[in-house]
């Protein structure tokens, strides 16, 4: 079995496989076939992949159709598309969802595409999961830089409490994958959370975390939980200083949450990060996705971040976290000798098969046409 593992451009600085991992791939007969440079934004040489057992191919677009597996962490051209077989797999970290374009030009080559954020995406394992932990993490920080600079139209505050200063409030809609990262991290520093799902069940989960309530008693601040209300939350943004949403499953589009009343009513220099940008806007005054470097101000002097691909401001961490996922879904899919649909963690993530989309969820976000995979013949 033969996989290729493409760089996607200049500005891609992610690995989905690191030498380590193809190491072990190669020991279990995976031929592995990978384009200059594919590790040098993450810390890894052509070498460190020869040195791993991997073959360096030069114009992997002539043989194109030869590799099992077309590993990526983007998209791929219609005309590149074209050349590929049926049978083949576009292993992509790319997820359609948001990229409608790429989508009908895999159904209409009949391309097979198995997206990595959707794999097993509700599990601890999944690398949906770990990578929103990620976000949580670096919204967190992001918020805390921009916060604290008064003199770019910031609160001037830090994140978390100092002595009798009071804390810094955090309004977070989501309560898991990145909410829970963000809470965590909030709560360690003293802040204040407020937190809010759809899911009562999510909702619950917070309450009952014994490591909130213990994070809450040493650092003497508090976190209050609530279901999504709508004049309970249009309140509580009154007092926030940072505003954190964040998506709760990867193939549907994100809810479009805060009006711009609501973001009208809130304090001028409040911090608002969207983590679900990836897959759209949570509120009317967003206009497009930045760049950590730029921020809009709206005309209310709110602070707005909508960073898609975040994983990419931590090259090695993200390039090491996946690889390790990724080395074993592909073990699975070995395993099962690309049997699709016999794999309980595969078979969910195939988006599209010989023509057809596979993915109820993403279908039904799109209003198209779904079909089941074990009924593709």
């Amino acid at each position: 079995m033969k996989l290729l593992l493409l760089k996607e451009s200049k500005k891609d600085n992610r690995a989905l496989l690191i030498p380590n991992d193809v190491k072990e791939l190669t020991s279990k007969k995976l031929e592995i076939y990978f384009e200059s440079g594919i590790g040098s934004s993450c810390g890894f040489t052509d070498t460190d992949y020869i040195s791993a057992g991997a073959n360096l191919v030069k114009n992997y677009k002539e043989k194109i159709d030869t590799y099992h597996i077309i590993c990526t962490s983007g998209v791929i051209s219609k005309s590149l598309l074209k050349k590929l077989k049926p049978e083949q797999i576009i292993w992509s970290y790319s997820n359609p969802i948001n990229q409608v374009k790429f989508l009908y030009n895999l159904l209409n080559c009949k391309n097979t595409l198995i997206s990595l954020k959707t794999i097993s995406w509700d599990s601890e394992s999944s690398i949906f999961t770990n990578t929103e932990q990620l976000k949580g993490k670096f919204a967190v920080s992001l918020a805390g830089l921009y916060l604290s600079k008064y003199d770019k139209r910031g609160l001037g505050k830090v994140l978390g409490k100092v002595n009798e200063v009071n804390s810094t409030v955090f309004v977070v809609g989501g309560a898991r994958f990145a909410g829970e990262a963000i809470i965590k991290s909030s709560l360690s520093l003293g802040s204040d959370v407020v937190v809010f799902d759809h899911s009562q069940e999510a909702v619950d989960a917070i309450k009952n975390n014994h490591q909130f309530q213990t994070l809450c008693s040493l650092n003497k601040c508090s976190i209050s939980v609530f279901k999504y209300d709508f004049e309970k939350l249009f309140s509580m943004l009154r007092q926030a200083d940072v505003v954190f949403c964040c998506s709760d499953n990867p193939n549907t589009k994100a809810h479009e949450i805060f009006n711009e009343k609501m973001i009208s009513t809130m304090k001028k220099g409040t911090v608002f990060v969207n983590l679900a940008s990836d897959y759209g806007f949570a509120s009317e005054t967003e206009r497009y996705s930045t760049k950590v470097k730029k921020s809009i101000f709206t005309t209310a002097g709110i602070i707005h971040f909508n960073v898609a691909d975040i994983e990419k401001y931590y090259p090695e961490t993200f390039s090491t976290l996946i690889s390790h996922l990724n080395m074993l879904y592909l073990e699975i899919l070995m395993e099962n000798t690309f049997n699709l649909e016999s794999s309980p963690q595969i078979a969910p993530a195939v988006i599209t098969h010989k023509g057809n989309l596979t993915n109820e969820t993403i279908a039904k976000s799109l209003s198209l046409k779904y079909t089941k995979l074990k009924d593709i013949k």
